[in-house]
């Protein structure tokens, strides 16, 4: 599969190393901060360099066409998770569509992957022309949302901000795949995109704090 390993472009997301504290942040809280260059953890997946750009505001991909099978995704961005002796911890993702969601399926979040492989995903998705959280199912009023999930032992705990206002609300609980420091890896991912217009989502903020 082909990957790429950005090392020359802005992100603050990225402090090269861990240091952790109860609810210290480990990376940028905005993506719109852009100073330095992105570190090694990070690398493209099925990269396509015209689908993505960066701008003040955030990390924007372009939704595009997707066929059915996960192996066709593009532009998936990608870092080892936690170690697994590093204890609990919480990732946060802020997300907003630039353009309303049109297509089945259309998705962007957060996707736990155990090497190249997605084992299960939080996301933003329109199905069957509603917007939700999926896989819960639960209603969004708009495309922009705070998802965050918290990892806790060997469990996962989803939970959403619609509109990035307000109290989060539960999406789901589940247990993590079998833990494994070599192929744990958090992915962004932006897919089923129509294909006669464009639609990009911008990834405004993303954090991992560990937790107690």
């Amino acid at each position: 599969m082909k990957k790429k390993v950005l090392s020359a472009f802005t992100f603050l997301l990225l402090f090269p190393a861990f240091v952790y504290a109860t609810e210290t942040k480990v990376f940028s809280p905005a993506f719109g901060e852009w100073v330095g260059k992105l570190q090694n953890e990070w690398t493209w997946l099925h990269e396509v360099p015209e689908n993505w750009r960066i701008t003040k505001e955030g990390l924007e991909v372009r939704m595009i066409p997707t066929p059915n099978t996960a192996t066709d995704v593009r532009n998936i961005l990608f870092r080892k998770a936690p170690r697994i002796a590093e204890g609990n911890f919480t990732i946060t993702l802020e997300l907003k569509s630039l353009q309303p969601y049109c297509s089945q399926f259309q998705q962007a979040g957060i996707y736990w992957m155990q090497g190249d492989r997605t084992a299960f995903k939080f996301v933003m998705e329109r199905v069957d022309g509603r917007l939700c959280v999926v896989p819960s199912y639960m209603p969004l009023e708009t495309e922009h949302t705070v998802l965050r999930l918290r990892v806790v032992g060997n469990q996962a705990i989803a939970e959403f901000q619609p509109n990035a206002t307000g109290e989060f609300r539960e999406a789901f609980r589940r247990e993590l795949p079998p833990r494994n420091d070599e192929i744990d890896r958090i992915g962004l991912q932006c897919w089923h995109g129509p294909a006669d217009k464009e639609t990009w989502v911008r990834f405004m903020r993303f954090e991992i704090a560990k937790t107690e």
